[in-house]
């Protein structure tokens, strides 16, 4: 496990947002940019692991303590640093993404299978977005949750001149598609934004998880209808 040290980088506690959902904070080397990893406890009790962050010992043993961690999923073919090190330290778990993405993170991991064959996820292939990344919608215990990686943002103005250039970017300040989000992953916006004012619809919404910034438990409906208006 010694390769596993050299991918621990600083990383906030492991966060409870919902009955069923736990989120960490972590971080990268020379890039300025947060990343979240979000883990779902499964009906039968194991974990669905999204966006893998290696952790320190003593968080690794909380997220042990909550369940046998069984799926990883690497959510787009970015989000892939600690997913090969998450493998060797649970060979059991199977490794998913969307399918798209499979040829860049079978650079780094063995992929197992399909993400959507996990049983309670709602896959979501998300109209008006190019492939490669999907939207998770799972049972939060109180309320669904969507989870999601790169297609929305919610980050703070963030400090530094790492911070200055996300601001100047529109990465930071308000929860949406960010403008670097809309080059690079969006081929309709008009599909998007329906998508989106439909999620915002649909009944017991109560979280919505992102790859980078903080989590949106106020409102989340609200939040969604007010990000697909300012697209």
């Amino acid at each position: 496990m010694s390769d596993w040290k050299s991918h621990v980088h600083p990383h906030g506690p492991l966060t409870q947002l919902s009955p069923r959902v736990w989120q960490v904070a972590g971080s990268l080397p020379r890039i300025p940019l947060p990343r979240n990893m979000t883990i779902w406890k499964m009906a039968d009790g194991g974990l669905w692991v999204h966006s893998a962050v290696a952790c320190d010992d003593a968080t690794m043993d909380e997220i042990e303590r909550l369940g046998r961690p069984e799926v990883l999923v690497v959510p787009n073919g970015f989000h892939r640093a600690d997913a090969a090190v998450w493998k060797d330290r649970y060979p059991a778990m199977r490794v998913v993404c969307p399918e798209a993405a499979r040829p860049k993170v079978e650079e780094v991991v063995k992929v197992d299978g399909k993400d959507t064959e996990t049983v309670g996820v709602i896959v979501h292939e998300v109209p008006g977005i190019k492939e490669g990344e999907h939207v998770y919608e799972v049972d939060a215990g109180a309320g669904h949750a969507l989870v999601m990686c790169d297609l929305l943002f919610n980050l703070p103005h963030l400090p530094g001149f790492g911070g200055f250039v996300l601001r100047m970017l529109g990465s930071t300040g308000r929860f949406g598609l960010t403008p670097t989000g809309k080059f690079l992953m969006v081929k309709d916006t008009r599909q998007l934004r329906k998508w989106l004012e439909e999620e915002a619809s649909a009944p017991e919404l109560s979280l919505i998880c992102v790859g980078h910034g903080e989590p949106v438990l106020a409102d989340p409906a609200l939040k969604l209808k007010e990000a697909a208006e300012r697209m």
